[in-house]
């Protein structure tokens, strides 16, 4: 089973109200009836809650274009993958993105479940969530010809959360504007201020907005930095970002399933 990596558009660990966009960095699972071999804490507790409906002991089998840690929603990528493939093989009807959010907060890898990123990853497109309740609020199509350029970059540091929430009213704004379909606008608000709250540097962004990027700045909590451009114009981005470390040239997702 198939699912996809995303950029951020709103992180919501601010405010709980999350949007992000899918990519085309693909994470493909299989799974057969076998000894369990997975040591990630998400995939056991994913594997735990099969098992507890019955389902048998599962070997999985991951292939991700994803770095983990990268803030390219990976985790989501992989359990979206993993349940969907489980739920194809034994005819299980299965909200994906939902469980895959519940499980992330039971397996205490995410502190709102991520439902943004799981929507976005498993049906493509542009999410907008409410992760508080599990609720999507709505789905929409890929914007059309643009390019995305990515500095990989994996390795997450600590998240001071109290820190994010205490800028609860400023991305909720921002996810108001992302909702009216001001995207890029969005998108550099969300990217400059987290990286800006999580002590990540700015300069990068800001340059390749000079440069004409439509959107920039980091992906989820980092340490990934994404810039968005039209198609023919992503030449002075990636050798801005080749400067920094590996760069992925890559194209946005459109919708390719229902959740």
């Amino acid at each position: 089973m198939q699912a996809y990596g995303g950029i951020s558009v709103v992180n919501a660990l601010p405010s709980w109200y999350g949007s992000a966009m899918a990519v085309d960095m693909k994470v493909n699972v299989r799974v057969r009836e076998g000894k369990r071999n997975v040591q990630d804490p998400l995939l056991n507790e994913i594997l735990n809650y099969f098992e507890r409906q019955g389902i048998p002991e599962l070997e999985v089998e991951v292939e991700s274009e994803i770095p983990p840690g990268s803030g390219l929603k990976s985790s989501s990528a992989v359990s979206n993958a993993l349940i969907g493939e489980i739920a194809e093989r034994f005819s299980l009807n299965v909200d994906v993105p939902k469980l895959s959010a519940i499980l992330s907060l039971k397996a205490g890898v995410s502190f709102t479940g991520a439902l943004d990123d799981a929507v976005a990853s498993w049906c493509g497109g542009v999410s907008f969530t409410y992760n508080k309740e599990f609720k999507v609020i709505k789905r929409e199509r890929a914007p059309r010809d643009v390019t995305v350029v990515i500095l990989e970059r994996s390795g997450k540091g600590k998240i001071d959360l109290g820190k994010l929430r205490a800028f609860r009213a400023l991305f909720q704004e921002i996810f108001a504007i992302a909702l009216q379909g001001r995207l890029w606008e969005a998108m550099k608000l969300n990217g400059i201020a987290i990286a800006e709250i999580l002590g990540f540097p700015t300069d990068l962004v800001e340059e390749v907005l000079r440069k004409g990027a439509l959107a920039s700045g980091l992906s989820g909590n980092g340490p990934s930095y994404f810039a968005v451009t039209r198609e023919g114009d992503e030449g002075p981005i990636i050798e801005a970002f080749e400067k920094r470390g590996k760069v992925r040239v890559t194209r946005v997702v459109d919708l390719v399933r229902g959740n």
